[in-house]
């Protein structure tokens, strides 16, 4: 779906050249090797032998073309409008010469038109349908018209009996088509694959931080909530902040501060549970959930991670070896506890772990009645 189109177009021309050789093939191997030449026009048939060689050619041509003038831009926009109209004349054709009402030439039309019309531009799809279009509403009305023969590939002898009652018509019908699907099934087999990465990338980045690679505030909140709300489970919340960042920022510049808050991230992701949430609650500040952990275990993992970061030494661009420190504030939430609450409680711990000193784990108990409030 990203390529351009000229590249979707060199890719036309290598399905137009496989395409090409199948019909040869069959073409080649019904007449000259097996019982099925009475079902042959001679005639017709070594036409339409010249004309698929002839066709097999441009395609080969104009795709050797395609790598000689890659970077010329006024062939690089002739190549991405013919390449289509060639494949489609090639195709149209090849059904004309087996029934332009045949089961394989109309369900390869309207599976190359789906094809089409996913992956190309609008505007290209009108210039490619334009002239499609008037040549086979031009062979439909010949045909019908009795101007022009009816599968004129075929012998009389096939051309007026019965189709269906005839398996060399029936397997040829198959024969001809089955590329057809079994192509345009992996092109809508990698459309469908392309969409769901598409998806799940939008859907991964409206709950991660850009910067960070952990969870953002927004998907905490959401988190929060279902703990809360839904699953009334009991769990700790862990706000941390760097301690003096804004100096870091002003001494070393924003790169060494974003290089800072990225390692963060990721040594408190190696220190918690998978089933724990990590998120940046905004600027410098993190924020853990920890699910199903009562305040002793959620200080132990508080004070792992302070450690860790305590003990890290984060190398700038400069080869300066950047010492760093953060405070936290511990609470924990019981069954029917809100989010807000729980929140503001860890918040005002992570506060009095900033008053103290700094570099420390402080928790809601030890806040007093006014703190509290």
């Amino acid at each position: 779906m990203n390529w351009s189109d000229y590249d979707k177009g060199r890719l036309l021309l290598i399905f137009g050249i496989l395409a090409q050789f199948s019909v040869l093939r069959w073409s080649v191997a019904n007449f000259y090797y097996s019982e099925n030449v009475i079902w042959f026009d001679p005639a017709a048939l070594k036409m339409r032998i010249l004309i698929g060689s002839l066709v097999l050619s441009m395609f080969a041509l104009l795709a050797a073309l395609s790598f000689w003038f890659k970077k010329n831009k006024p062939f690089r926009t002739f190549f991405s409008y013919f390449a289509p109209v060639l494949f489609g004349f090639g195709m149209i054709y090849g059904g004309y010469m087996v029934g332009i009402y045949s089961p394989a030439t109309m369900a390869g039309t309207v599976n190359l038109l789906l094809v089409g019309l996913v992956f190309y531009r609008p505007i290209i799809m009108l210039v490619i349908m334009f002239p499609i279009t008037i040549f086979i509403g031009v062979i439909c009305y010949l045909t019908a018209q009795n101007r022009l023969d009816y599968a004129p590939i075929f012998s009389p002898l096939l051309n007026q009996s019965s189709f269906y009652d005839n398996s060399f018509w029936l397997l040829s019908m198959a024969e001809l088509y089955l590329p057809i699907l079994l192509v345009s099934a992996l092109f809508f087999q990698i459309l469908l694959m392309q969409w769901r990465h598409r998806e799940q990338k939008i859907e991964a980045l409206s709950r991660v931080d850009g910067l960070t690679n952990v969870y953002n505030r927004r998907f905490v909140s959401h988190e929060l909530h279902q703990l809360t709300h839904e699953y009334e489970q009991e769990f700790a919340v862990v706000l941390l902040d760097m301690d003096y960042f804004k100096q870091i920022n002003d001494q070393y510049g924003h790169e060494a501060g974003d290089l800072v808050l990225k390692r963060i991230a990721q040594i408190l992701n190696d220190s918690t549970r998978k089933q724990d949430v990590v998120g940046r609650f905004g600027g410098e500040e993190f924020i853990l959930i920890l699910k199903d952990q009562n305040l002793e275990q959620a200080i132990e993992v508080a004070e792992r991670c302070r450690r860790a970061i305590f003990d890290e030494d984060i190398i700038l661009t400069n080869q300066h070896c950047l010492k760093i420190t953060a405070s936290f504030g511990v609470a924990t939430a019981v069954e029917g506890t809100s989010p807000e609450l729980v929140t503001r409680l860890a918040d005002q711990a992570l506060y009095l772990a900033k008053q103290q000193g700094r570099n420390q784990v402080r928790h809601f108990h030890e806040l007093t009645s006014t703190d509290m409030s």
